[in-house]
């Protein structure tokens, strides 16, 4: 292979997108992405929806066909794991000892659950959630159970639950913290959503600590808690959060603070060393803060532009973080950064069909949005408004249904 190659470590969303987009800005060099699991890259999203429903198959999840890769002249070397980055000879080691050479390389390798540290968490039917292969495990296991714990009620938690509980399960979904959906940053709509996850027969349990997972044997029967209840489980999903796996960069060298650092080219501190998607922390221009994003767009929109910048485009990285969820039959999608808010004016409501989150800092300054039932021109409206970081006068203004979203911030 040419000394010149781009190897793209890692093989989800990220990956794909910079390989393909590579090739349609007419990059010439070759390209081989090295993925340690069994499939092509895919689409996270259905892993949690459709494909545990039962609604989809695994190949509707990749983001191509196997041969659409070979058509585009990209190289897949699948269930091969990296070993080691040498970047004073720019290569990488894979398992067995060989070597590939690199030109430029780009780690995509995204995040791993976080496990849980309690008794009974090796019980078989206890189950992480991030790939395929997971997701596959938990589906045939949902055949045979009839009751599951869903431990976390942050994003795959919550949908797992969902997905669970339509494919008639009993479900029961755990939270240490106090609201369900916490990254939303909007406590009385994550009120309305333990509220609609209860009336689908979704048994939520804020403030509750998981003491242990007991069983019979090897086999998961169910939980206890901290304040002594049980919880009869033969399945268990665990939604605890993700880590992202730097191990290959630190140990190469690479700047690592939560996440490989990258500057606004998405360049690491190791000469031609890229970092992407869920692994990488990267100066969000639209935020003004360093940031590390674990969701299919920013994985999509990074790897597009990264690609189209290998291949010689120069235009600036400039993507507002978007990124969506669904809920049963709720679609809420969020825009810009809530985190920094120090206040969420919620207009609208769930039962009412429409809703908008405007998330604000402590001098007021519009800084996000979660958004459910508004037309893609009002989503629009909000995304141009949230870059702007318009400091609001009189929220009052913003609970006014008949105000656009730029007119209740310009009062």
């Amino acid at each position: 292979m040419a000394p010149e190659q781009i190897v793209v470590v890692g093989g989800g969303l990220a990956a794909a997108r910079v390989a393909a987009e590579y090739r349609e800005a007419d990059g010439e060099k070759d390209v081989t992405i090295v993925s340690s699991e069994p499939d092509p890259p895919y689409n996270r999203p259905p892993l949690t929806k459709g494909l545990l429903r039962g609604e989809q198959e695994r190949e509707s999840t990749y983001v191509r066909p196997r041969e659409e890769w070979e058509d585009a002249v990209v190289e897949l070397r699948l269930e091969t794991t990296v070993e080691s980055i040498h970047p004073d000879t720019h290569e990488i080691e894979l398992a067995g000892g060989e070597r590939l050479p690199y030109g430029q390389l780009v780690v995509a390798t995204g995040a791993r659950p976080r496990t849980l540290s309690i008794p009974g968490a090796d019980l078989v039917g206890v189950h992480t959630y991030r790939t395929l292969v997971d997701a596959e495990a938990v589906s045939l296991a949902a055949e045979e159970a009839h009751s599951a714990i869903v431990i976390g009620g942050s994003f795959i938690g919550a949908e797992a639950a969902a997905s669970l509980r339509l494919r008639g399960l009993d479900v029961t979904l755990v939270e240490l913290g106090s609201s369900l959906m916490p990254q939303l940053a909007c406590p009385e709509l994550s009120a309305e959503l333990a509220d609609l996850y209860r009336e689908q027969g979704v048994e939520v349990l804020l403030e509750a600590e998981l003491e242990e997972l007991t069983g019979n044997g090897k086999l998961l029967t169910g939980a206890r808690l901290a304040d002594g209840r049980t919880i009869e489980a033969y399945l268990a999903v665990v939604g605890v959060g993700v880590q992202p796996n730097v191990e290959l960069a630190e140990a190469a060298g690479a700047k690592v603070d939560d996440g490989i650092v990258v500057d606004e080219r998405f360049r690491s501190s190791l000469d031609d060393v890229y970092a992407i998607g869920d692994v990488a922390r990267y100066p969000d221009s639209t935020t003004g803060r360093l940031r590390r994003i674990e969701h299919w767009s920013n994985a999509s929109a990074q790897g597009s532009h990264l690609g189209r910048q290998l291949a010689g485009a120069q235009a600036r990285y400039d993507e507002l973080p978007v990124f969506f969820t669904q809920l049963f039959d709720t679609k809420l999608q969020v825009l810009g950064d809530v985190q920094p808010a120090a206040e969420c004016v919620l207009r609208g409501s769930l039962a009412e069909g429409r809703l908008i989150g405007f998330h604000l800092t402590e001098r007021g300054e519009l800084v996000g949005a979660v958004v459910h039932g508004e037309a893609a021109d009002v989503v629009a409206e909000l995304g141009d408004l949230i870059r702007e970081k318009p400091t609001v006068g009189d929220t009052a203004r913003l609970l006014d249904e008949n105000l656009r979203p730029a007119e209740a911030v310009a009062g």
